[in-house]
């Protein structure tokens, strides 16, 4: 899908979008994060030609989506991963009248866990 058929909605996504996957292209890179003033994040896997191709929802909390792995930070701290199936669900997930307030393209060992997690 292209980033303005992204059935979510929130304040600011589409800059973020916009500025996340311009800069993961530039990049060669196919995640970029957005983290919501609610602090879920969600992960967005972009192709070259810049379509989203996957989402994903980061928490620290459960949340009612089939999930994808449990991602561990160095400093041990847990974060639930899972895989957005049906993406016109999202806003009841996520929540209403949410914010972009941080995009990022993703690397290092999240990117490594992300890759792997998405092979199997």
């Amino acid at each position: 899908m292209r980033p303005a058929e992204i059935p979510f909605q929130a304040e600011g996504i589409m800059d973020a979008l916009n500025l996340g996957i311009s800069e993961a292209t530039y990049l060669g890179a196919e995640f970029i994060g957005l983290t919501l003033d609610n602090g879920i994040g969600l992960i967005l896997r972009v192709s070259p030609d810049e379509r989203i191709i996957k989402i994903l929802v980061m928490s620290e909390k459960e949340l009612p989506l089939p999930p994808l792995g449990i991602f561990v930070r160095s400093d041990g701290k847990a974060y639930n991963i899972y895989i957005v199936d049906k993406p016109e669900k999202l806003n009841e997930v996520v929540g209403m009248d949410r914010k972009v307030i941080f995009v990022e393209v993703i690397s290092g060992v999240l990117e490594d866990f992300l890759r792997e997690a998405l092979q199997q």
